[in-house]
């Protein structure tokens, strides 16, 4: 029979070959789509010129510029680019203007304020009217008169893209021009020393010396701190001015800055109040995470997370290189819109669109090695003996070694060859990681595209550890007509993962008596003297195990805007999401498993197979009358969700080469399970804002969820919100306050909203399966397990969050302090029935809990030159979770939950030491003796009892944390540095509490009557010490320095000359120094051994022309 190779399975297998195909079809489709979309673009003669015939009417009373340009915008969706020292944005304006041209209208603002515009690429640039005839330049750069000497340059953006309407003005004079489309200048300058200030809205203003330089070269920072920059936020966008709600973005720098698996990961110490820790080591492996604390008992704390408003799960498998933007939406006034899914606070993700300009293609790549960040070792054969030594002589059955005979037995023959076995340096090796990205996008102003591929290739630390995957990412847009706009968004997703079936724990306990390899070099069966164990190394032959989990997924969004009226505009947006799952597991009758199996080989085949589709349609109306501003928002969602499930698996199969391909061939334990699992959520919602004089801000929404998982008469449920802001900053009573303050807003907000934590079919109770004897014929009966509960209904989090926004001195200083209260109720918990009934528990509406905290977020730019600049970006959030009822009535100690607590919690005996030999007489009233651990009378009651001296040892969440990322720049080199702090947290060490002595344990400072230690009680075979579960509990705060990252750009003068428009090469060390109070193990795993985190190096180059 044909042999299976389980190494080449993931692109061999004929599982291959209709992914391959579909991602041929895939492929074509995207080539069509591409030809046909480019094709139009090439017949659109863009008429920058149709902007100024747009009609606005404009009524303001002392309104600052800024604001009435902000009108324009809204009105008329043309983008204003400007310097706002350079055309003094604070100055009051009056005007009142009906249904005028564009043009006309700008003519009549403009002019009184002595200013001036220009059309480039769309963009209306501003500029004041020079006043020196002889500085005096347009965008065509005509020649400028002679005066002492004439200074050129080329102006371009942190990419390396040229960068038009940037101000160039002689600092201390009103002398000055701007850069053309090109992104080029050209202005005459005085003799002596000049210095050029460089400004543009959304970008860090510059100051550069001349010197004896006669063509500059500038590229711009973009100023992350800028109030003009655009958040999105549920179902739209709005000014960071403007924002009510506490919400935090996360721009496309800080996103790519570190290399990761799920792009989610590139949040960890960026987000004030989010809780990201990797799970394990293991390829591929998911992160717990959660968003000012934990709020429910038995249901995910884990936030919704839509990409491009579709949800998509919490592994993010697309390329952070794709992703423009990551907004993370924490109060109940930005999470309310999304009704009975946000309770745990919302991630969207906004993916990148292509650009207007030309064609660019950008190529990323990277490769690291993977090590373990550290382990800790059991003992080694030395170690072994002395603690079997002393566990005997504490049963009086050693003195000597002359007694080891008798206590080794035929161990002892390995002991005297000196057998030291390490089977984690036998079985360990270093992992890789691998990512190759292209990207190619652009067009014109009729459409816009962005095409990627990726390969992402990760090596575990143990063999057949693997993750492979392969993406094509689609953005695409289209102007059919000047208020018609249409477009797609489409990614691919292919993986393969193999997995190991030992983990890294139990490779860890393996005796190192154990002799791997016979003397022929092939791997001993039975490595273990004494014990019929098998050799781990028997899981490393592809025959013997596998483990393959191969996928697809296909996220499509199709979307549509109309702009139906001047205000008046309608998005409608239809996005489906197929996804199929299979995995295969052979394990081999000589596999360590062999014991859980009888003794047989067992095949196994797991196939899951999703479809969710999402129909949106928003209406968006927009109105300003005078001093007032509106946006009003309506919607409607329909979601449908539809899994299918099947398994099949037996035992003692024939032939070890056909692995899970051949389950009929099994003749043991055939099972066979199937499930559909189906449900849909129908919505309605709406938002109101409002903006009185631009600096009075009202926000209000309201969501109607209907659910088919409800029973009828309970399917819809309402959340509303509201918000208020009020921009001191722009009061009279701060017009005098200097460069002290460049920002100061007061938020406060209150909202509902959901958790939808019911399952599809949970209202209508359930039937469990039992098996019995009819006369000699086994038969299988079912009975009423769970009472059906039509009054259920979704768990609800209501929200207070009163916020303050702040920036000082030009924004030098920036940030935003919040301080929340959330309280949960109706939790989902099973309700004691009484037994008459029939049932013994019911799933009710009965609990609650509330959390509480406080967000800060401060950005500093610490110093700036042309040649140095420093800035930090530092984030710190408390959290404090409580139980408030429990549908007991009090505690529930059998799940650890507590009222008063946080919800989740250690409980157990508190350990003060070890029993002393001073204390013989008082540990012989506890019925101990001398060497046993020693645990607190809590009580003081004489006795230790499980109800009255267990108490609760410390919390799983951590009660702060917090991030700081330090940015340094020289010249072209770039260093990062980020540092991360989880503290507050224990953790149950699972390698602490591993002492069970008569094999390995862990490397501990036990008791003996020579070391009367108060760390580890004394080893003994007679009895097991019933509080050996202490010895686990420890601090698990940490901090870490969690990435270090250089990198050099290539000197723009190495590039000019050739198609490249920008190199960077790149290092990056990743979670390289981790400081708690652990030695070997970084406690952001949690306790588990299994798979320890890892370590990364990786060098990477991404090129762009």
């Amino acid at each position: 029979m044909k042999k299976f190779d389980s190494a080449l399975l993931s692109w061999s297998c004929s599982r291959r070959v209709p992914i391959f195909l579909l991602l041929m079809k895939l492929s074509v489709i995207q080539l069509f789509f591409f030809v046909t979309f480019v094709g139009l673009s090439y017949g659109f003669d863009g008429k920058a010129q149709e902007l100024l015939n747009k009609s606005i009417s404009l009524h303001t009373e002392g309104q600052r510029l800024r604001a009435v340009i902000g009108q324009i915008e809204k009105q008329t969706s043309v983008k204003f680019v400007y310097s706002s020292r350079n055309i003094g944005v604070d100055r009051p304006v009056t005007i009142h203007l009906n249904n005028v041209r564009l043009g006309d209208a700008l003519d009549q603002l403009l002019k009184p304020l002595n200013l001036t515009y220009q059309l480039i690429n769309g963009h209306i640039v501003l500029d004041s009217i020079v006043q020196d005839e002889e500085a005096k330049a347009d965008a065509t750069l005509p020649e400028p008169e002679v005066v002492d000497q004439v200074i050129t340059g080329t102006i371009s953006d942190e990419k390396g893209e040229k960068l038009p309407g940037v101000s160039i003005v002689i600092k201390g004079t009103t002398r000055g021009t701007t850069s053309d489309a090109k992104g080029q200048f050209k202005l005459s300058i005085p003799t002596g020393d000049v210095t050029l200030t460089f400004s543009f809205v959304g970008y860090k203003s510059q100051d550069v010396a001349v010197g004896n330089q006669s063509a500059l070269t500038i590229s711009m920072q973009p100023d992350q701190n800028s109030l003009d920059e655009v958040v999105v936020v549920g179902y739209g966008q709005v000014q960071k001015r403007d924002l009510t709600g506490s919400v935090v973005s996360i721009k496309e720098t800080q996103i790519t800055s570190t290399p990761v698996v799920n792009a989610l990961e590139t949040l960890q110490g960026k987000v004030a109040g989010m809780d990201l820790t990797r799970s394990s080591g293991e390829t591929g492996a998911p992160l717990n995470f959660t968003i000012r604390g934990n709020r429910s008992l038995n249901a995910s704390n884990q936030p919704l997370i839509l990409v491009d408003g579709i949800q998509y799960g919490s592994y993010i498998d697309i390329n952070p290189n794709d992703i423009a933007s990551v907004e993370v939406l924490k109060d109940a006034s930005s999470t309310a819109i999304y009704g009975s899914r946000g309770a745990n606070g919302v991630i969207l993700i906004t993916t990148k669109s292509g650009k207007v300009g030309k064609t660019k293609v950008e190529f990323n790549n990277y490769y690291g090695i993977n090590d373990p960040v550290a382990y800790q070792h059991v003992t080694n054969t030395d170690q072994y003996v002395a603690m079997t030594r002393e566990a005997y002589r504490a049963a009086g059955q050693w003195s000597s070694p002359a007694d080891d005979e008798k206590i080794f037995n035929i161990q002892l023959d390995n002991i005297r060859k000196g057998v030291n076995t390490d089977w984690v340096s036998l079985m360990l090796r270093s992992g890789s990681v691998q990512n190759n990205h292209i990207a190619i996008s652009g067009g014109n102003e009729k459409t816009k595209f962005r095409l990627s591929t990726e390969y992402f290739n990760e090596r575990g630390l143990l063999k057949y550890d693997q993750l492979r995957r392969f993406v094509q990412h689609l953005n695409l847009d289209h102007q059919v007509m000047n208020n018609l706009k249409i477009g797609m968004v489409l990614n691919f997703n292919s993986s393969t993962q193999q997995r190991r079936n030992t983990s890294f724990w139990n490779l860890q306990k393996n005796s190192p008596l154990g002799i791997p390899y016979n003397e022929d070099g092939s791997i001993k069966t039975y490595p273990f003297p004494g014990a019929v164990v098998y050799n781990p190394l028997l899981d490393e032959s592809p025959d013997n195990y596998s483990n393959l989990t191969t996928s697809s997924r296909i996220f499509m969004l199709g979307f549509g805007e109309w702009s139906i009226l001047k205000n008046l505009s309608l998005r409608s947006s239809f996005g489906i999401d197929i996804s199929t799952s299979q995995q295969g597991i052979f394990e081999g009758k000589n596999t360590t498993l062999a014991g859980v199996n009888s003794g047989y080989s067992r095949a196994a085949l797991i196939d899951v197979r999703g479809r969710n589709w999402t129909w949106e349609n928003v209406l968006n109306y927009s109105k300003t009358i005078k001093d007032h501003s509106f946006n009003a928002m309506v919607g409607t969602s329909m979601i449908s969700y539809r899994t299918v499930n099947f398994s099949g698996e037996g035992k003692d199969q024939p032939f070890s080469s056909s692995l899970f391909y051949n389950l009929n061939t099994n003749t043991k334990d055939i099972i066979t399970t199937s499930s559909l699992i189906e449900s849909s959520l129908a919505s309605v919602f709406g938002r109101l804002n409002y903006k009185f004089k631009d600096r009075y801000l009202l926000t209000a929404s309201l969501r109607a969820d209907g659910a088919s998982v409800l029973a009828e008469g309970h399917k819809w449920a309402y959340f509303p919100s509201v918000a208020v802001a009020w921009r001191l900053l722009d009061e009279s009573f701060m017009t005098n306050t200097g460069d002290l303050f460049s920002e100061m807003k007061l938020r406060a907000s209150y909202g509902i909203s959901g958790n939808s934590a019911i399952g599809a079919y949970q209202t209508q109770g359930g039937l469990s399966k039992v098996a019995y004897s009819f006369d000699e014929t086994p038969a299988f009966g079912y009975w009423p397990k769970l009472l059906a509960n039509q009054d259920l209904g979704w768990e609800k989090t209501a929200t207070v969050n009163i916020g303050l926004d702040f920036g000082f001195f030009k924004n030098r200083l920036t940030g935003s302090l919040d301080v929340y209260n959330t309280n949960t109720s109706d939790l989902l918990m099973d309700r004691i029935l009484p037994s008459l009934t029939g049932y013994s528990t019911t799933v009710a509406n009965v609990g609650k809990t509330k959390t509480r905290g406080v967000d800060l977020i401060i950005s500093t730019r610490n110093y700036t030159s042309p040649k140095f600049s420093w800035s930090t970006d530092l984030n710190f959030a408390t959290y404090k979770e409580e139980i408030v009822a429990l549908s007991v009535g009090g505690d529930d100690v059998s799940k650890a939950w507590f009222v008063g607590k946080p919800l989740r919690v250690f409980y157990d005996y508190e350990k003060t030491g070890i029993w002393q030999t001073s204390e013989k007489d008082v540990a012989a009233t506890y019925n101990k003796v001398p060497g046993e651990i020693k645990v607190r009378d809590q009580n003081n009651d004489g006795k230790i009892t499980a109800s009255d001296d267990r108490v609760v040892l410390g919390q799983a969440s951590p009660k702060w944390s917090g991030g700081i990322t330090n940015n340094f720049t020289y010249g072209n080199f770039n260093l990062s540095v980020l540092v991360y702090a989880r503290v507050g947290q224990m953790i149950s060490s699972q390698y602490l509490g591993y002492f069970y002595p008569g094999g390995t344990t862990a490397v501990a400072d036990y008791w003996t009557p020579e070391n009367p230690t108060n760390a580890y009680p004394r080893p003994w075979l007679s009895h097991t010490d019933q509080y050996l579960s202490t010895l686990g509990y420890v601090d698990g705060s940490f901090w870490k320095i969690k990435d270090i990252r250089l990198s050099y750009n290539l000197p723009k003068t190495l590039l000019k000359k050739g198609p490249l428009s920008t190199v960077t090469i790149y290092s990056t060390a990743k979670n390289f120094f981790t400081f708690s109070k652990l030695k070997d193990y970084d406690p952001e795993r949690g306790g588990s051994v299994d798979f320890p985190l890892t370590k990364q190096l990786i060098v990477g180059l991404n090129v762009s022309f």
